[in-house]
């Protein structure tokens, strides 16, 4: 499981949501006069450059999310995630706004994640949601490595789209509760060889579907995990698992099997080493994977789930697949005790 940067800093915060994104998107503006001046023109929509941007200002009785402003433009951002601003909340900022000099040019704008149309009349007001920031970022500045660690928090926190429903939907819906019954059933099938080469799994364990369930919407996986698969340091913050999962967060359906580490973790390290001497292990296998990203390295094997469709037997098919592989991976732990593994002797 990834935990990226700006996840795993407002796990610590004592700010809410709403107010940990504001800060952290004023703090992302402000580092480049460039990038803050094109939000303005671009999300914002209002013309000019040399902007500043400040956050949680008062105004009288009025408090501001986020106010931009140059030599002459004021534009008073009221930003929410899961909360809505009352129209009469905007009507009173619209109010201080037109009281300003003549001689600025004032705007109004409201963000949020779900739609929820206001009209204010008597002033340039304009509406977005968070999914157009998303795509601000995403577009021209993903290579940035701190607005990708924004991005990263956007999609963590499902601020980068709004999904409409459709009723093709609701077709695949009643199909559904069957699709999650197999899926249990491949998963309870190797639960056994699963708690005897790596322990207990520690989520989805079986009969525990409305567990799975959670993490099948969170990270596109419905899964059997044993965590942690390796002792950290004393006191320290990092993930390692053995998994077995169906992930659809790709263009096809996958079954997976992998080791899992993060690069916070004191083992990530030495794992990485000891794969580069002991990758013979992997060598003839079709459906193996190295995922090596700066964040985290996975020694994986994962196969499309219509490679078993002409199977037979489908079910024993994927059974003997899943078994064979997380084999494997114990050779590994196997060959390597000089980890810190959390694995049965």
């Amino acid at each position: 499981m990834e935990i990226r940067l700006f996840s795993r800093l407002f796990a610590h915060s004592t700010y809410d949501l709403e107010e940990f994104t504001t800060e952290i998107l004023a703090g992302i503006l402000r580092s480049n006069q460039t990038l803050l001046d094109n939000f303005v023109n671009q999300v914002l929509t209002i013309e000019g450059d040399s902007f500043i941007v400040d956050t949680h200002q008062t105004y009288g009785e009025s408090a501001v999310d986020m106010v931009f402003s140059n030599k002459t433009t004021l534009c008073f951002l009221q930003s929410k995630v899961d909360t809505f601003v009352p129209t009469m909340q905007l009507e009173k900022l619209k109010n201080i706004l037109n009281g300003q000099s003549e001689s600025i040019n004032v705007y109004l704008r409201y963000g949020t994640k779900l739609y929820a149309h206001k009209s204010i009349k008597g002033i340039n007001f304009d509406q977005f949601r968070w999914e157009e920031i998303y795509a601000f970022f995403q577009t021209s500045y993903a290579d940035n490595p701190l607005v990708k660690e924004f991005i990263n928090f956007l999609e963590d926190k499902e601020m980068n789209q709004v999904v409409e429903l459709k009723a093709g939907d609701l077709v695949a819906m009643g199909a559904l509760s069957n699709t999650i019954r197999k899926m249990d059933m491949c998963l309870d099938s190797v639960a056994a060889e699963f708690t005897e080469l790596f322990g207990a799994p520690t989520l989805g364990i079986p009969q525990h579907t409305q567990e799975r369930l959670q993490d099948l919407v969170k990270y596109e996986q419905y899964h059997l995990t044993k965590a942690p698969l390796l002792h950290g340091s004393s006191g320290e913050w990092g993930w390692s698992d053995i998994r077995v999962c169906f992930s659809y967060s790709e263009a096809q359906t996958q079954l997976m099997v992998w080791y899992w580490c993060g690069r916070s973790h004191s083992q990530y390290e030495p794992m990485k080493r000891l794969f580069q001497k002991h990758q013979s292990l992997f060598g003839g296998e079709p459906d193996f994977l190295l995922q090596d990203d700066p964040n985290w390295l996975a020694i994986v094997f994962k196969k499309p789930l219509t490679a078993f469709e002409s199977e037979e037997k489908p079910l024993q098919s994927i059974h003997h697949w899943v078994v064979e592989h997380m084999r494997l991976l114990k050779q590994f732990s196997e060959k390597t005790p000089e980890l810190s593994w959390n694995l049965p002797k």
